[in-house]
């Protein structure tokens, strides 16, 4: 009679080689993402790589391109970008584990290169009302939101209206101008926008709030229309922050050294070889 141990033996390691293999395959597909001088943590993932198979290395909508910017000496320099409602955006920051009031949360900077482009040659193609559709991705509390009102050319503003701008322009690819409100107003967007609308909002005008970082703006100068387009411009160029908070699943992964993924319903961990030798140890 053939002794079975041996048999039951080899059919337990086949298991767990299938298993280590399986473990080692899925930890190779996420390896921390970097592009140009940011490494970009879970949700974020490399949009390349995003949907090419079962497991994803981040969430939904938190893809990065990390596109090639042409240089003026014909270098190519890499340049992470973040799609937001079909407008890209540059990446030029994050920060992790910012203490608030609201708790701890992290922080990406973005910033509308096109905006500037619109606004260094007196163009109002880009300006639109910000919104994040990725959902987790938010704008602070403490948000500093500029004011634009964008208004068609045969408009004749009031002098009520005037008063409460600090700077316009004609736009040359519209007919129309474009005012900036005085007034920086901090308040989260969707209030701000309501109380703008029901006190200096000209009808035939558009109302446009652009989210800019209250480090990089002298709150003064607009309040008082003493601001030109150019410091304009380097205001926006310092960008703005959004938020988001660490998912409490990616964090239990990480605390055992392993990777975050995504399997389409739920985050996942993704062992390495150290994990998977003490997996066979077991």
């Amino acid at each position: 009679m053939l002794n079975p141990i041996p048999t039951v033996i080899f059919f337990t390691l086949h298991i767990l080689l299938i298993q280590s293999q399986t473990h080692t395959s899925n930890h190779s597909r996420c390896p921390p993402f970097r592009c140009h001088h940011i490494d970009f943590p879970f949700p974020f993932s490399d949009q390349r790589t995003f949907g090419s198979g079962t497991i994803d290395c981040g969430f939904p909508g938190y893809q990065i391109l990390c596109d090639e910017e042409e240089e003026e000496e014909e270098e190519s320099t890499p340049v992470p970008i973040l799609m937001i409602s079909t407008q890209p955006y540059q990446v030029k920051n994050i920060f992790l584990n910012q203490f608030y009031d609201e708790g701890v949360v992290n922080l990406i900077t973005l910033v509308n290169t096109d905006l500037i482009r619109d606004i260094n040659t007196a163009s109002c193609h880009s300006f639109r009302n910000f919104t994040s559709p990725i959902s987790g991705l938010l704008l602070p509390d403490w948000n500093i939101n500029l004011t634009f009102f964008k208004c068609p050319s045969q408009f004749a503003p009031p002098q009520d209206f005037l008063d409460q701008t600090a700077l316009n322009y004609t736009c040359n690819d519209e007919q129309s101008w474009l005012y900036l409100g005085r007034y920086v107003n901090s308040s989260p967007m969707n209030r701000t926008e309501r109380s703008f609308n029901n006190s200096i909002t000209p009808r035939d005008c558009n109302l446009v709030m652009l989210p800019v970082s209250s480090a990089d703006i002298n709150v003064s100068s607009v309040n008082n229309g003493d601001i030109e387009r150019s410091q304009l411009s380097k205001v926006l160029a310092a960008g703005f922050p959004l938020q988001w908070k660490s998912d409490v699943d990616c964090e239990n992964c990480i605390k055992k050294k392993e990777r975050c993924g995504f399997d389409r319903t739920k985050v996942v961990c993704l062992c390495d070889d150290d994990c998977n030798n003490t997996n066979s140890s077991k």
